[in-house]
């Protein structure tokens, strides 16, 4: 935040080395940081079954950038799991990033800036992060009382995801992290078989996607709880 506080912001970021929710969420606050209007950030990510990020959504980021900022001072791009775009996609950011426009500020997360193309790493400021231990991530995303509620029969949990999304919307993503953790763990874990790492892999994409349609989309928030709460059971 100094480089923001001295207005001395590069056009280009690359976030690495750290945990992808904690490099993302920093990415946002940055951009929270300098009073930017939701509606002039634009989140890019691996969509639905899609195994890369396509030309089509850096033109999106393209337009985006090309068009009259709402409120605010930046406009903002950030691109999770960056090092899953194709090879045309990574062509025409560098064509971007060569020829910027503006207050505008892209952020590239990444857990392997290794597999970047080099000509783009050359035109982002390397921001790495300190790899989090698993007892803090455990005592910042583990709330036993998230992980119990996945073994109650299916109408109290939809009873108390309608609650949650009425009345307690700050819980959302709490929640979401929580479930993200604990899935993450179990597939990782060496006792597991490939059968439920097969099992628990789909199940922590699914979250992963809920997260995002909730933050980036205005999707029915419960529904899409409801949505993933049978995913899981099933």
């Amino acid at each position: 935040m100094n480089a923001a506080k001295k207005e001395k912001l590069a056009h280009g970021y690359l976030f690495w080395g750290g945990e992808s929710e904690e490099m993302k969420d920093t990415a946002f606050k940055l951009a929270e940081f300098l009073k930017t209007n939701p509606f002039d950030i634009l989140y890019i990510f691996l969509e639905g079954d899609k195994t890369e990020i396509s030309i089509e959504q850096i033109r999106k980021a393209r337009k985006h950038l090309s068009l009259s900022s709402y409120s605010s001072v930046y406009k903002f791009v950030i691109i999770n799991e960056a090092e899953l775009m194709n090879s045309e996609a990574a062509n025409a950011l560098l064509k971007t990033l060569e020829e910027p426009q503006g207050n505008t500020i892209f952020t590239l997360i990444t857990q392997k800036p290794e597999l970047l193309p080099k000509t783009i790493l050359s035109r982002l400021q390397e921001v790495r992060f300190k790899p989090v231990s698993l007892n803090q991530i455990y005592k910042k995303f583990l709330n036993k009382e998230y992980i119990n509620l996945l073994q109650k029969p299916l109408n109290d949990i939809f009873k108390i995801i309608e609650r949650i999304t009425k009345e307690e919307k700050t819980e959302i993503f709490p929640l979401l992290d929580c479930w993200l953790f604990f899935f993450r763990d179990l597939l990782i874990n060496r006792s597991a078989t490939s059968q439920q790492r097969d099992k628990f892999a789909k199940i922590v994409k699914e979250i992963q996607k809920t997260k995002d349609l909730i933050f980036s989309t205005n999707v029915n928030q419960r529904l899409a709880l409801e949505n993933l709460a049978l995913c899981i059971r099933n």
